[in-house]
């Protein structure tokens, strides 16, 4: 009986070629979407889950307040966790990462001149490849890292610097701030890609110890603070954690490190999401990207279901035959289901192969590495099964209702009327489908606005044609002759110096308030005399004539810092205390985005030292050079690398271009536009193939109407209006639905920019108008093919 049914499908699936294909197309299309986002939804919940004890591997964290700001530090103290396992017999274990977190120059003993500039260099405890659940292609888990200046290589980095030979013994090169040789110990697999621990080289953190610079990372004092590591605790039983929390607790008040100190933990599968310090883990795509996934689906699903209704004629007197020969509804009902899956799991191995042809540009969009070991694991294959079976549900749900409730009388004597099938359920379809798309259009209308006034606000810096070069401080005391070759180039206009790339970050200083008690936080910038100028930032209160910017004892400050540091309106002269030193305030710019747009301007405060000191590259720096207009900017910018090369042969010349570094703190952003752009038109295509079908099914139902309207003397213009009619009435109330949901779901995303646009009535009338426009080609392609007809062929069988 099945295979029966299975035939009858397949024949009715080539009998009907364009309502299949329609069908088909629509139904795959919604599912590659759908297996896209499932795939980038499961990954991001599976960082970090593949580790043997994951469940009990927790990371603390630390969280105070200081100067009226709220501070959440993710990187603790060395100490930490050695101190919380011996005074918690919770416990079990625990482990200490420090991400370096500057490139490193390597090169091997094979090849000792041939140097690259490598990242994700972690120094570890020596328990790391048995704490966690790395694997190791060679070398021993337990001993791999128990001495000082042992390394461990990732399977590309070990490939890299010794192609096919066994590089366990070898000696590899690190220049971090000094050069040390490191022996090979192991290698490893590469890290997944679902894993928020990374590496290609783990060194020891008995290395670390022995560096000269050690205490710049360890700290001197053994206490629970805030650090440069990441520390993990392996407890005894999952269940030990609320015991661990109160004890935390309890060590935040003996320790006193800071007033109002407190101490929580985070899962280490929760690490990922939970810690989305800057962009990794695209959180804002997990709230937004399901939803879109599900609304995809939905139109694709009710696509399919309108079509299969609406052709419901076609099989009635079949479905009343069936039900006179004695078939039950059940046995129709299941018919219908199988017809269903059948056009379900074509439609899924499509949606499929559409997947895996689209898989590189949507990570490329989002930025992301997954790996293919990923895409085949249980879970992706799991829930792909799942949303077979969910597609097969749903899709046969209601033709199989709607086409198994037939009445044999009514059916075999041909009275079905235009009701078959639901016209009123097909018109809710169809309105919920245009619906689904003018919301998408507006929303993709208002992210583009927006993203169009982040570029092209005034944010009170010149960010034309300035270039920005990292240095290091392998530059010594070279820095002065550096800045002062770079400054003689014919294309630099002039050269600036600050410790901070501009938008890239900037240190906090304490400052006394009224009251010696009062302790308030402000962001502050070490900078040379000719950072203002060469940024073309503008003065609110420019210095006294006369008065030098550099110096001792004094400061500039922005607009924001007046209120901030309860300062009079023209704070000139006025001091301000920093800890024991009190600064003299001799100059107040305009206030100027040193961020993203996302946050306010918060106050700022400018230490100016003279360009010429050498202790500028002590921690390392940046250089801002300004190009003149209309030069050579590859002739300027090799002769800028053969300048730098001059003081450091070994550290790659990296330059980064101001407006380029704006336009990047907004690429999540980005991202979302370039998705939702994509998703957008998938829908439109998607209620316009629905539109298509329907028209085409409706209009053919009205043929010997039309044939008559056009003998009794209709034109073709009026033909077109009488068809196009209803369609449209559905489209503008699917434009009312649509609006203030947008306009609700919008305004609440533009909230989380503290420099937004306002919704304009513009938006909403531009999807309009595309909905209608669409809609008008759709119909009329119908109606025009079917008012150009001849009316004697519509009429030859009355």
């Amino acid at each position: 009986m099945i295979l029966n049914y299975i035939k009858i499908a397949w024949r009715n699936l080539v009998k009907q070629r364009l309502f299949s294909l329609i069908n088909i197309i629509g139904l795959a299309v919604g599912l590659a979407v759908c297996m896209m986002i499932m795939m980038y939804v499961a990954h991001e919940i599976s960082y970090d889950r593949f580790h043997a004890n994951a469940d009990r591997i927790y990371s603390p964290r630390m969280e105070f307040k200081t100067g009226g700001v709220t501070m959440n530090l993710a990187h603790t103290s060395y100490a930490a966790a050695a101190i919380i396992m011996q005074r918690q017999p919770v416990v079990k274990d625990f482990m200490r990462t420090m991400a370096y977190f500057k490139p490193v120059v390597a090169s091997s003993s094979e090849k000792p001149d041939l140097k690259y500039s490598e990242k994700k260099l972690l120094f570890a405890d020596e328990n790391f490849f048995s704490f966690f659940s790395f694997k190791l292609k060679s070398g021993n888990a337990l001993n791999v890292l128990d001495k000082p200046f042992t390394i461990v290589l990732s399977e590309d980095m070990a490939k890299k610097y010794f192609g096919d030979e066994n590089p366990i013994g070898k000696i590899i090169t690190l220049k971090t701030d000094s050069a040390f040789a490191y022996q090979v110990t192991g290698v490893a697999e590469n890290t997944p890609s679902n894993s928020s621990i990374e590496f290609n080289f783990v060194t020891s953190n008995l290395s670390l110890l022995q560096m000269k610079e050690a205490t710049l990372y360890t700290g001197e004092k053994k206490q629970i603070s805030f650090g440069n590591f990441d520390n993990y605790v392996l407890l005894n039983h999952a269940s030990d954690t609320a015991t661990l929390r109160r004890s935390l607790d309890v060590m935040a008040k003996q320790e006193k490190t800071f007033d109002n100190a407190h101490y929580s933990l985070i899962a280490l599968g929760d690490s990922h999401l939970k810690s989305n310090f800057g962009d990794s883990s695209n959180t804002k795509y997990l709230k937004i990207f399901p939803l879109v996934a599900i609304l995809i689906l939905l139109l694709a699903l009710v696509n399919y279901m309108s079509l299969s209704t609406a052709r419901a004629t076609l099989r009635a007197k079949e479905v009343g035959v069936r039900k006179v020969a004695g078939a039950s509804r059940k046995t129709i009902a299941a018919q219908f289901y199988i017809e269903s899956a059948m056009f379900a799991t074509i439609s899924f191995a499509l949606g499929y192969l559409l997947c895996y042809a689209f898989k590189p540009w949507f990570l490329n969009v989002l930025q992301l590495k997954i790996d293919d070991t990923f895409l085949y694991s249980p879970t992706v294959l799991i829930s792909l099964f799942a949303l077979l079976l969910l597609t097969i549900l749903i899709a046969g749900s209601y033709p199989s209702l709607v086409l198994s409730a037939f009445k044999p009388v009514a059916t075999l004597k041909g009275k079905m009327g235009k009701s078959t099938g639901g016209i009123v359920v097909r018109k809710v379809f169809t309105t919920l489908q245009f619906s689904i798309s003018v919301g998408l259009i507006i929303c993709g209308i208002v992210i583009d606005r927006q993203l169009y006034f982040f570029r092209h606000a005034d944010t009170g810096v010149n960010r034309e044609n300035v270039v920005m070069i990292p240095v290091h401080n392998t530059f010594g005391t070279n820095y002065p002759a550096f800045k002062q070759d770079i400054q003689a180039l014919s294309g630099v206009e002039i050269a600036a110096t600050s410790h901070y790339a501009m938008f890239s970050g900037y240190d906090m200083n304490s400052f006394t308030g009224k009251t010696k008690d009062e302790n308030i936080m402000v962001s502050s910038l070490l900078a040379d005399d000719q950072y203002i100028k060469t940024l073309g930032l503008k003065w609110k209160y420019a210095p006294a004539p006369g008065q030098k910017l550099a110096g001792m004892g004094q400061l500039v400050i922005n607009e924001a810092a007046i209120e901030k540091l309860h300062l009079p309106a023209n704070p000139i002269g006025s001091y301000v205390q920093s800890g024991d030193q009190k600064m003299k305030v001799i100059g107040v710019l305009k206030n100027f985005n040193f961020s993203s747009l996302q946050s306010e301007i918060s106050a700022m405060v400018l230490y100016i030292a003279p360009g010429n000191m050498p202790f500028f590259s002590r921690d390392g720096c940046n250089l801002f050079a300004r190009i003149k207009p209309h030069t050579n900017l590859p002739t300027l910018l090799n002769k800028m690398q053969a300048i730098y090369k001059k003081y450091d042969k070994d550290t790659p010349f990296n330059y980064t271009f101001m407006d380029d570094a704006f336009n990047a703190q907004y690429k999540a952003e980005d991202r979302l536009a370039s998705i939702f752009g994509v998703f957008t038109y998938i829908t439109i295509i998607l209620a316009t193939l629905g539109l298509f079908g329907l028209a085409a099914f409706t209009i053919e139902q009205r043929t010997k109407e039309i044939g008559i309207r056009k003998v009794l003397g209709a034109s073709l213009a009026s033909l077109n209006t009488l068809l196009s009619r209803d369609f449209l009435a559905l489209v503008i109330l699917s434009i009312v639905i649509a609006s203030p949901i947008a306009w609700w779901a919008m305004h609440s995303w533009l909230q989380g920019f503290a420099y937004r646009i306002t919704i304009s009535w513009w938006m909403f009338a531009v999807a309009g108008f595309a909905a209608i426009l669409t809609a008008l080609i759709t119909v009329s392609y119908h109606a025009i093919k079917a008012g150009i007809a001849n009316p004697v062929d519509s009429l030859r069988s009355e």
